[in-house]
């Protein structure tokens, strides 16, 4: 009854509609349209979309002061959009890019995201340099897909990893203003090579994966130290405000 309680607090008739919505387990999808959205989002039932939706949008995880409005944000490990959303609604004018590697999530967040022209969608793993990737669980729950080098089961699709370095060339970027990162491990090898571009962002909003893979943390702790200025944690968000902001 508390999350009711919440749902009705936060967006009043529409959130009593989508709790119940929430409740009918015969249907796919939720459907539905929150004030300030452009257009419905659809969760799947019996996945983490909801549990996603809810950080995000009812527990405002994200809901930090940059200082002054970002003109790049990148949401890397973007699942079904919903980061990239409540950023496009709360910064209009900014430039998202939004990578999600797994299909069956890519396809979701290309779905919610159509309207909003500032967003745009790259079926591709964040990695730190660009090579082959695959997904090492593919039976994993939609927010739990981790990547791998190394097909070992055939079958699974192949999926291009990206560097920061070549997003920002290739987005003719200068600075990010917002760095998102929730990527399941990955971020242990983001952060362990070719780390220069950090004195060009901002902002980090990032996940933890030390149970899956051991070192995330550490890794992000000694490539960041000469660029941060602070660090908070707030829910299962670890927030690092840089120099550059």
């Amino acid at each position: 009854m508390k999350r009711l309680r919440n749902y009705i607090e936060k967006w009043g008739f529409t959130g009593l509609r989508l709790y119940i919505q929430k409740k009918n387990i015969f249907s796919k999808y939720i459907n539905f349209r929150l004030p300030g959205f452009k257009e419905s989002i659809y969760l799947r039932h019996n996945t983490s979309d909801v549990k996603t939706f809810d950080k995000i949008f009812l527990e405002d995880e994200y809901d930090f002061d940059p200082g002054q409005a970002p003109k790049v944000i990148i949401d890397a490990g973007a699942n079904i959009g919903a980061a990239s959303i409540y950023f496009a609604i709360k910064y209009p004018n900014s430039m998202i890019i939004s990578l999600e590697p797994e299909k069956s999530n890519f396809d979701i967040l290309m779905k919610n995201s159509k309207k909003y022209k500032n967003i745009s969608c790259l079926n591709k793993a964040l990695w730190h340099t660009k090579e082959p990737l695959y997904i090492k669980n593919p039976e994993a729950n939609k927010e739990s897909f981790e990547i791998q080098t190394q097909n070992l089961s055939p079958g699974i699709d192949v999926i291009e990893g990206i560097s920061i370095n070549d997003l920002m060339a290739n987005f003719k970027i200068n600075q990010i203003d917002i760095l998102k990162i929730d990527i399941e491990g990955s971020e242990k090898e983001v952060f362990s090579h070719n780390t220069e571009w950090l004195e060009k962002v901002g902002l980090i909003f990032i996940e933890f994966h030390d149970r899956k893979k051991p070192g995330c943390r550490e890794s992000f702790s000694k490539a960041i130290k000469n660029y941060v200025i602070q660090i908070q944690n707030k829910g299962e968000t670890t927030i690092a405000t840089m120099k550059s902001s």
